[in-house]
């Protein structure tokens, strides 16, 4: 008895894609070895969590035990974004991923006995939170050459931004108001030793100020805060000021470097401004600032019971009380509010444009508000693309609603 595995998931492989191990055994073929079944069982943590008995699947090539892990592994995907502290990093963690193993077996009848043999071979597996789009990465793709099957597949993976920031903003023009939280997650992988650095700039883009100190990391999911006071106490001074052009903040390991994130500060006194931040494709966290015209609106949701209006008082009947109030004939026992924004942006780029799409399709999203991070859904539904050479300057528009719902006195 042997089992080979035939094929499993690459390395840095999405948990939301399809997860295919594809196993072979030489007793598939074995006359006293009847009613076959490959046993996968899959771990998280240490603990089993699932055992799947699956019958061969019949090919041209031979009978073999295929197996999706998928739906199992990512099952345990958890929320990360737990910002916390007063420095740069406010989170480092390997939450991104879930390490698994996936052991494999076999079962069948001989002689009239069940036999059942677990764990012959093993496989382990790192799958991450993170999705395809639906073409290539036209983002950093920026010729007219066709991209084959494999070049297209290699440029969506997640490994492409290791020890770097896991996003597709244009980095290169980022706004921001002094005090303002913005989130940005570095994608850490190689082994070292890693130091921020923060250039202060002036308007002519010269560095007029540095600091810089090593970062040390838990894990590979690694949340900053790009805030001013956070990069003053990871500095140890008053580095960056309300009236700070811009500043770039970036990693080394070594010789190696990151992209910079290249800020600039600009004043929003006019209109109450929101910070969203939310969860990437990449699985990663950013942060996107609405500043301009935002409109708050309430949807209220009645449930009532109509009544006689005429109620028995004492040995009358009467439509009115001792108090000179009228009866209800509608009582309203529960009313919920729900709240909603329409929300509207700076000037954006054709790049955070299409960038921000993620941020219309993300399944997690928080509206700032004093420093409270509330969930929120997207409500709008419908999300057109637009191009620099054709749409000129534009702006970026969305309806949220609030999750955190309230509910007027029951009755």
């Amino acid at each position: 008895m042997a089992i080979t595995i035939q094929s499993s998931p690459a390395p840095y492989s999405s948990m939301h894609d399809d997860l295919w191990f594809v196993s072979s055994s030489n007793n598939t073929t074995n006359p006293n070895a009847t009613v076959f079944k490959f046993v996968y069982d899959v771990y998280v943590n240490g603990s089993q969590v699932s055992r799947t008995k699956i019958y061969p699947s019949p090919s041209a090539e031979g009978s073999y035990g295929i197996f999706n892990a998928s739906p199992i592994v990512r099952a345990y995907v958890t929320n990360y974004f737990e910002p916390s502290g007063s420095s740069i990093l406010v989170a480092s963690n390997d939450k991104i991923k879930v390490d698994s193993t996936i052991n494999i077996g076999e079962e069948y009848v001989s002689g009239g006995n069940l036999i059942t043999n677990l764990n012959l071979v093993s496989s382990a597996l790192s799958s991450y939170n993170y999705y395809p789009p639906l073409f290539a990465d036209i983002l950093f793709t920026n010729n007219n050459t066709p991209l084959v099957l494999s070049d297209y597949y290699d440029n969506l993976l997640i490994e492409n931004f290791t020890d770097d920031w896991i996003t597709e903003r244009d980095n290169d023009n980022i706004t921001i108001e002094y005090g303002d939280n913005f989130y940005a997650t570095y994608f850490k992988i190689t082994s070292g030793t890693y130091y921020a650095w923060i250039d202060v700039v002036n308007e002519s883009g010269s560095i007029i100020d540095t600091a810089s100190g090593g970062i040390t990391f838990s894990g590979e999911m690694n949340l900053f805060n790009c805030q001013a006071g956070h990069i003053n106490t990871f500095a140890g001074r008053t580095l960056i000021t309300d009236t700070t052009y811009g500043y770039n903040v970036y990693l080394k390991r070594g010789v190696a470097i990151s992209r910079k994130l290249q800020f600039i500060q600009k004043c929003y006194p006019k209109y109450k401004q929101y910070n969203l931040h939310f969860l990437n494709r990449l699985g990663g966290w950013d942060t996107m600032k609405f500043a301009l015209v935002n409109k708050r609106s309430t949807e209220l949701q009645r449930a009532s019971y109509r009544r006689n209006d005429w109620q028995l008082s004492g040995n009358t009947m009467t439509n009115i009380d001792s108090y000179n109030k009228y009866n209800e004939t509608t009582l309203n026992y529960a009313i919920q509010h729900k709240d909603k924004f329409h929300l509207i942006s700076d000037w954006v780029s054709e790049q955070d444009y299409e960038w921000l799409a993620q941020l219309f399709a993300s399944s997690i999203t928080y509206m700032e508000v004093q420093g409270a991070y509330f969930p929120i859904t997207i409500s709008s539904t419908n999300y057109e693309y637009k191009l620099e050479t054709s749409d000129k300057l534009f702006n970026f528009e969305i309806d949220i609603e609030v999750g955190k719902y309230l509910t007027s006195q029951f009755r």
